[in-house]
């Protein structure tokens, strides 16, 4: 079993759902849209599973306090793996996986109450994972699509020995995402690299985003950085955003949703699922970030679970 946490995008509405793929479901796109209202309510908590964070939907405000669990689906990573939700609109979906996805993949998955679903991001650390899964088709009417952001570690009872000192985390990061720059409109997919530092002592995280937002339309690129600054990482080694939590988007200043935790025996690994907004655009995504003490590159170069 994984502990699991998942996230989306504050203010950024859901993945939607386009195109004719022969009749085997609908694929979603990777850009997302930005809203004007703010943040959603938070969801009753059903006790289920290790998780937190948002589901953001069509058209309506996010909701935080997801809950999900996640296991294999059998022996090790290579199995694939299925995530079941346990409370909010999304209580009852269940979304199993077998192939990994990532990069130009966007392999679709099997839905339980839920018409379907995809893994739209991925990225796989040696001690962590983190994914983005488009769920299409669910709720009482299967009107509902929605857009949920994970982190994950192998056992859910492995303790984490928090440094006593500062460290800092390289890494990666992938999102949909949509820009306003040079007066033309980007929407598409981004990713690019990842830096946070973590001081322990304080409880404080701050992490930098710089990668390039890929337009789907016109294939055409743009710079993307955003930012976000005194986040806090608590005792059991998650780290969030608080009201003291900065975030930048484009250069601007900008709302935000964080999500994530550090992973192996000494926080070897930082995994997490964030969501930047503002009057430029927004992104919403996942990352994974290496210790400077860890000694190697910990994301494998291609998706796996």
């Amino acid at each position: 079993m994984l502990r699991i946490f998942a996230v989306s995008c504050l203010a950024i509405t859901a993945l939607t759902a386009c195109g004719d793929d022969g009749g085997m479901g609908m694929a979603p796109q990777s850009h997302t849209n930005v809203m004007t209202s703010g943040p959603g309510n938070t969801l009753v908590q059903s006790g289920q599973g290790n998780s937190g964070g948002v589901l953001a939907r069509d058209g309506q405000d996010p909701v935080a306090g997801v809950e999900a669990t996640m296991v294999y689906n059998a022996a090790g990573r290579g199995s694939g793996a299925r995530v079941d939700f346990h409370n909010g609109p999304m209580v009852g979906v269940s979304v199993q996986c077998n192939r990994a996805g990532g990069g130009a993949t966007v392999p679709e998955c099997t839905a339980i109450n839920a018409e379907s679903a995809y893994l739209v991001n991925e990225l796989s650390g040696v001690l962590s994972y983190a994914g983005a899964f488009a769920v299409n088709g669910y709720g009482p009417n299967q009107d509902q699509n929605g857009f949920a952001a994970i982190h994950a570690g192998p056992g859910t009872t492995a303790t984490v020995n928090l440094p006593g000192t500062a460290v800092n985390y390289t890494g990666q990061f992938q999102s949909g995402a949509s820009m306003i720059s040079g007066g033309n409109r980007f929407a598409g997919r981004a990713n690019g690299s990842t830096v946070l530092d973590a001081d322990f002592a304080a409880g404080r995280l701050s992490g930098q985003f710089t990668g390039t937002l890929r337009d789907d339309a016109t294939g055409l690129t743009t710079a993307l950085n955003a930012g976000f600054d005194n986040a806090a990482i608590d005792p059991n080694a998650r780290f969030f955003n608080t009201e003291d939590t900065s975030f930048t988007y484009g250069g601007q200043q900008a709302w935000g949703e964080l999500d994530g935790a550090f992973y192996g025996p000494n926080a070897e690994e930082a995994a997490g699922a964030f969501g930047f907004g503002n009057q430029l655009g927004g992104m919403s995504g996942v990352m994974i970030g290496c210790s400077e003490y860890r000694g190697i590159d910990c994301i494998a170069p291609t998706p796996r679970f």
